[in-house]
């Protein structure tokens, strides 16, 4: 099993952003907020080539710099939420491989609160269970 979250995972495409913004669907868990997108594969040669040097999915973090004016607090939890991620991502995986699909979502914290570890895995595995569900047809 991999439980690593390498770079090729993270979401940097501006283009890409904001059609997730756009066009994406929206599950919320509090403090937890993803935003999705799907997208089917093309089944031909080419894609399949290009899908095995592509992730399944790619994942952008955030914090809001309203709610959490100091810049170590944001780091910690998007820090946070990439460990929580990196543990629990081959289900989500499995279900991608299956379907075929790819995926680009976005996990925010909207809480107050700076959390810990604990609190933080409950509810985006609430959130994370939301989005299976949305996902598997």
């Amino acid at each position: 099993m991999d439980f690593s979250l390498p770079k090729k995972y993270k979401l940097c495409s501006l283009k890409q952003i904001e059609e997730l913004y756009a066009k994406g669907n929206l599950v919320k868990a509090f403090p937890i907020r993803m935003q999705y997108l799907l997208d089917n594969q093309a089944e031909t040669q080419a894609a399949i080539e290009e899908a095995s040097s592509e992730p399944l999915f790619k994942v952008l973090f955030s914090a809001p710099k309203r709610k959490f004016k100091r810049a170590h607090d944001r780091n910690f939890i998007k820090r946070l939420l990439r460990e929580v991620l990196r543990h629990n991502k081959q289900e989500l995986e499995q279900l991608l491989t299956q379907h075929n699909k790819k995926l680009i979502f976005s996990i925010t914290f909207v809480g107050t609160e700076r959390p810990d570890y604990k609190f933080l895995e409950q509810k985006f595995l609430k959130a994370f269970q939301q989005l299976l569900q949305e996902l598997n047809p």
